[in-house]
């Protein structure tokens, strides 16, 4: 489907980055197949009673957000890929949908729906599975993967790379009992988290070289995520350079010519690996996270404060490392706002300061772009 100079980016489908996605420009796109992962819904805290503002319980919260992904947000999805993504080919994960009985039957329903309506608008929706699957959405993704002539994608994680012959024969077994040949699949081995620690990233890479028939599967894809988790070790007013570990490690490692496949890069942009609900609920700082060749320049502002973003534009478009308002859509926008900063400080009463989404809407566009650029240009 795709060789190593090829990007494969992490998405949590949420508004931010379905506009990110959407904003991307065709020419981009044809270096870039998205792996979009399905969440669960964010709901109000409080409930109104009267005049009494409550504080819902974490049970009815819970319950809330079940009934309004199964009745309201399922629907919308495969027309919001469409419109997003377009026809082109990506992998759909559900792996983070949850209820609090029998999730799996949640995760089979959606996967079906989805994938379904997706091939009625015309787009090609791979299914994602993970060795551990429960059987029946393993058995759903193979259907699906059959039907559709989509074909399917395994997620290997570094739990799976604990014994790695059984690991392979878990592989050649699952193949096997569904009839799938590896021109069928598409391989991600995804280790997340990687920090600081260069040899984590090295032991997996190593691994994932060993994977039985390697050259034989139809894409193979090596992914990490090196942005942190959160900017408390930033400071406010100071320029904080965080290296793009994930590139750069990926970068070295493919330069060696004894490996037995080059695997494309696959990051999650300028978001951490690992998905927390929880963080929904807290404010996060006013900050500009903005993706350069080997770094992410943080530019860290304060909790609702959000004329930080208009000041911190500012500076970002007066730097050398700017990319320019024509690079991409996430880069104009940076620079609109960072001309409407002087009227902003005259009259704060003056609206277009941008939000939370708009600003990681932006970050994320930018950070799309520069990646399908470097990737376009390796040698």
């Amino acid at each position: 489907m795709f060789n190593s100079k090829h990007y494969v980016p992490i998405l949590k489908w949420k508004r931010a980055e379905l506009g990110a996605l959407k904003m991307l420009e065709k020419k981009r796109k044809k270096y870039v197949t998205p792996l979009i992962q399905l969440v669960m819904p964010s709901v109000s805290l409080y409930r109104e009673e009267g005049k009494k503002r409550i504080r819902k319980s974490q049970e009815e919260m819970f319950s809330e957000i079940v009934v309004k992904f199964k009745e309201n947000r399922i629907n919308k999805i495969p027309e919001e890929i469409t419109q997003s993504w377009g026809v082109e080919p990506m992998f759909l994960d559900v792996s983070l949908l949850h209820q609090a009985e029998n999730s799996t039957k949640l995760k089979i329903d959606s996967m079906n729906k989805i994938v379904l309506a997706g091939v009625k608008l015309g787009t090609r929706m791979i299914p994602v599975i993970h060795l551990d699957d429960d059987q029946l959405l393993r058995e759903t993704a193979c259907s699906l993967a059959k039907k559709n002539n989509s074909g399917l994608c395994l997620r290997l994680v570094c739990p799976d790379f604990l014994n790695l012959a059984e690991m392979n024969h878990k592989i050649m077994h699952f193949l096997k009992s569904n009839k799938l040949n590896e021109g069928d699949v598409d391989v991600i081995v995804d280790i997340k988290e990687i920090g600081k620690n260069d040899q984590v990233y090295e032991k997996y890479f190593d691994l994932s070289q060993e994977i039985t028939n390697l050259k034989k599967y139809r894409t193979f894809i090596f992914a990490s995520g090196a942005f942190p988790e959160d900017l408390s070790e930033c400071k406010i007013d100071e320029e904080n350079p965080i290296s793009r570990l994930d590139w750069i490690n990926w970068k070295n490692k493919v330069n060696n010519n004894g490996l037995t496949r080059k695997p494309t890069f696959s990051d999650y942009t300028i978001q951490h690996p690992v998905y927390r609900e929880s963080v929904q609920f807290f404010p996060p700082t006013t900050s500009i996270k903005y993706s350069l060749s080997n770094e992410w320049l943080i530019m860290k502002g304060k909790k609702q404060k959000f004329d930080k973003y208009l000041a911190n534009a500012a500076l970002l478009v007066d730097d050398d490392r700017f990319y320019g308002d024509s690079f991409s859509d996430g880069d104009r926008y940076i620079a609109e706002k960072a001309k409407h900063f002087e009227k902003y400080i005259r009259n704060p009463s003056i609206k277009g300061t941008g939000s939370t989404e708009t600003w990681l809407r932006a970050g994320i566009n930018h950070h799309l772009a520069l990646v399908a650029n470097q990737v376009a240009n390796l040698s």
